[in-house]
Formats: C-alpha cells, sequence, structure tokens
C-alpha cells in the first residue's frame, strides 16, 4: 500500500464500484468518504486543491453522489490554511447538500449544519458550549476526556488528539502559527487523514459516537484492510496530553495510569524537546491526580506537579489485543 503525500492514493483490496480501485487520501479524507457511503454521514465537506477538483467530481459521479461547489453555491469564502482551495460538500441527495450549504452559510444554524453532517445530538451541544469560548477555554480533546466515565482503555476509533478540523480558531493569527509549525514538523507525513472519525465526540465513550466510528472503520477496513490497520497502529496508542499543540503519542502500553514506554511516536507536536527527550529516556510513567512521574530502570529522573498531562489510553478493539 502507497499513501504518500497529500496527492497520494490508497489502493483498494475491494473497489468501491467498478474502476475505483484507488482513492486519494485527501480532498476527501477516506474516513470522510466512508461516512457518506455507509450512511453514518448524510453530508461530509472537504477543501479541494484546484488540480483535485476533476477527480474529485469523476469520483462522485462514480459512486452516484452529488458534489457541490459551496463557496461557489452560496458566494462566500471560506478560511484555507492552503491558499487556491475549495469547499465541496459531498452526499447523496441534491436536496440534502443544499439545505446544509444554506445552513452553513448562516452562523446561527452550525446546529442545524452539523446534525446534517451526521454528528450526534451530545456532541453537537459539547461543540457549541467549545465555539462560545472562541479558543480562551480548554481545548475540545480535553473538553471530551473530562466528560469521559470510562476509566482504563479508550476506543482508538475516537481518537481525536490531532484531528485539527474545527479546532482551529479561524483568523487567529496565533493560532495559525502554530499550526503551520506543526505541518512543518509533520511534512513528511500526511497527519490531515489519519482519523476515523471526523467530529469531535463529547466524551470518549460516547455510544452514539463509538456506533458511527465502528461503522465507518469496519468500513474502510473491508475495503483498504492495508491502510485501515496502519490507522489502528496510529491511533491505538496511549497519549500524554497538555493541549491542542503539545502532547506525545507514547509506544508501549498503559493500564491503571502507568506507562510501560519504549519511546515516543508520530506524530511530532509543539511539545519542548527537552520533555521529548526526557519521555524518550524513560521506561515508565506514573499518572494520578498529584502529578506525572518519569522512571528510568525503577529509579525517579523527572516529576511533574503543577502542569501535569492528562493520559489518554487509546487502544486496539476490544478482543483484538495490541
Amino acid at each position: 500500500m502507497k499513501n504518500t503525500g497529500a496527492t497520494g492514493y490508497i489502493h483498494l483490496a475491494r473497489p468501491l464500484a467498478p474502476g475505483i480501485s484507488r482513492v486519494t487520501v485527501n480532498d476527501p479524507t477516506f474516513s470522510d468518504l466512508a461516512g457518506v457511503l455507509t450512511g453514518a454521514k448524510p453530508v461530509t465537506y472537504t477543501d479541494c486543491s484546484p488540480e483535485n477538483i476533476p477527480a474529485l467530481k469523476q469520483l462522485c459521479e462514480r459512486l452516484r453522489l452529488k458534489c457541490l461547489p459551496v463557496e461557489e453555491f452560496l458566494s462566500k469564502s471560506w478560511h484555507h490554511f492552503v491558499p487556491g482551495k475549495k469547499v465541496f460538500f459531498i452526499g447523496k441527495r441534491a436536496s440534502t447538500i443544499k439545505t446544509a450549504a444554506l445552513d452553513w452559510k448562516n452562523p446561527e444554524n452550525n446546529e442545524r449544519w452539523a446534525t446534517l453532517l451526521g454528528y450526534p445530538d451530545c456532541c453537537i451541544r459539547l461543540y457549541t458550549k467549545w465555539l462560545k469560548t472562541q479558543g480562551r477555554g480548554p481545548d475540545l480533546v480535553k473538553m471530551s476526556f473530562d466528560a469521559t466515565r470510562k476509566t482504563g482503555r479508550l476506543d482508538f476509533r475516537m481518537n481525536n488528539v490531532f484531528n485539527y478540523s474545527s479546532r482551529i480558531i479561524c483568523g487567529t493569527p496565533g493560532d495559525d502559527k502554530k499550526y503551520q509549525r506543526f505541518v512543518e514538523f509533520n511534512k513528511e507525513h500526511n497527519f490531515p487523514s489519519k482519523h476515523i472519525m471526523g467530529w469531535h465526540p463529547c466524551s470518549y465513550d460516547c455510544p452514539k459516537s463509538l456506533k458511527k466510528a465502528a461503522e465507518i472503520f469496519s468500513f474502510m477496513r473491508h475495503h483498504a484492510p492495508d491502510y485501515a490497520a496502519e490507522l489502528e497502529e496510529l491511533l491505538a496508542r496511549p497519549v500524554l496530553f497538555w493541549d491542542k499543540y503539545r502532547y506525545a503519542f507514547l509506544k508501549g502500553s498503559a493500564a491503571g495510569g502507568v506507562v510501560s514506554c519504549r519511546g515516543v511516536a508520530f506524530p511530532r507536536s509543539l511539545l519542548d524537546i527537552k520533555t521529548y527527550r526526557r519521555i524518550s529516556m524513560c521506561d515508565t510513567i506514573r499518572t494520578g491526580q498529584s502529578g506525572t512521574d518519569f522512571f528510568r530502570k525503577g529509579k525517579l529522573f523527572y516529576s511533574l506537579r503543577s502542569g501535569a498531562p492528562a493520559l489518554l489510553n487509546f487502544g486496539k478493539e476490544p478482543g483484538r489485543g495490541r
């Protein structure tokens, strides 16, 4: 399987339709396309580069999907981190897409628009609450984790740590700069496509989101098992999470707040180099209400009391092991 770069392809083991044996990594992402094809998402959207628009239209035609250039339809421009891109709405029914477009045009209709994107009502309420903070409150990941009742392993299909869709505060120069630094750190990897669930859950044990995420991932695994396995390997990892741009994906496993650590993994966040080095040197990390302790060969060599990270223990599906 090859899916290098933003213009790479995912080669399918089972075609989506006659003549469709591969799909682009982005524009749209495979998970968003799977959401529409499974019915988990009545509508999805993607910002597409000009050179990829003909291929996007051809893909939709072959899959009998409708594709609407929404900015042109509404005479409304959207904030793009990559200049020249255009937003397209994709779905099975033209009437549903147009309804979603009209709702998208008016910020007061955000909740109705999100419903047409297939997001559960409970998750929409959390996102609306976060949106009102205008970036001054906690990050969406932290809000989802704080609302999670389950203790122990979290389903990797819910991992949204580096899904920055809807978490970027448009028009905020500081946020733009941090995001671009993150992109630069990870330019050899195609992280925008590396998610299964294209929205942010109200909690990591939200049953409605879990159900949709399972449907989407099952579809992806059926048609592109190698790609699905790659996603699973990436997302099913413990994560030390400080904030939106500072976190560390860990090699190893976790249980009961203790991580057996074998180093750090992709992606590279904006966490400072010193902390990254400390994490890479340790073999055990203990987290708790009092803080986080880092050990090497049984000896404590670093502790965090204030400003300690949360441990998001994402793992593989129950019964599938590590």
